[in-house]
């Protein structure tokens, strides 16, 4: 039978989570290995028999009530294994890795075509397809519009006809644009100027040692984070 649900509060207040709100999915393991290991030390220092028998009645006191803290901090490291084991699992399912592979290409300004057409060519959930788009139309300065004449008509055939009024409201909001062909997908756009002037893609970032926000996400770093 499965767990029962519960709610896990995460603030400040909360054992263990200040010190790992900020870290990289590949240091939180080797910082709960060594929590772990502080709290076995810790526990073994009063279950060894021969250096329980030495201690006097104010160490043993001390001791006693440490317990419901210790409780307490033992309870939160085994819910934050948990959710480590389960964000791990999810981060390298392949569809999330495809996922996160396309859409930092995309803000690296290459076209990912390909990539849309799959999508809507496999049913990919519509709200997510869109999302694609309006990244790649963002980023990418428009959409050829050889390209997204075709799109769309896939769109369509797929989603129905919701999809194409639905279409049309993310023009009229700027969101989508068809473009020309005779601009080439090499040409500079108003992204890749904003991209370049605030950094927003950092090749190399260290999670062990950060020195970026992009750290976060392997190496983007929000423009929002370079603006503000």
């Amino acid at each position: 039978a499965s767990s029962p649900l519960f709610l896990l509060p995460l603030h400040d207040a909360a054992p263990l989570y200040p010190t790992l709100r900020d870290q990289h999915l590949e240091t939180i393991g080797p910082n709960l290995r060594a929590r772990a290991e502080t709290l076995r030390r810790s526990r073994s220092r009063f279950s060894d028999r021969d250096a329980a028998a030495s201690r006097d009645l104010s160490e043993l006191h001390r001791f006693v009530r440490g317990i419901p803290a210790f409780a307490r901090d033992l309870r939160s490291l085994t819910h934050h294994i948990h959710l480590a084991e389960e964000v791990k699992k999810k981060a390298e399912r392949p569809a999330f890795r495809r996922r996160w592979e396309v859409e930092r290409s995309m803000l690296e300004s290459e076209p990912r075509y390909d990539a849309l057409e799959e999508g809507v060519a496999e049913e990919m959930e519509m709200e997510r397809w869109l999302r694609l788009l309006c990244l790649q139309s963002l980023t990418g300065n428009g959409i050829k519009a050889t390209r997204y004449d075709a799109l769309r008509k896939e769109a369509v055939q797929t989603y129905g006809y919701e999809c194409l009024w639905i279409l049309r409201d993310l023009e009229k909001a700027g969101f989508l644009r068809k473009r020309e062909t005779f601009f080439m997908d090499s040409m500079a756009t108003s992204y890749s100027n904003l991209r370049k002037a605030l950094n927003l893609i950092v090749p190399e970032v260290d999670p062990a040692r950060p020195e970026d926000v992009a750290y976060v996400s392997s190496g983007y770093a929000p423009w929002q984070k370079r603006a503000f």
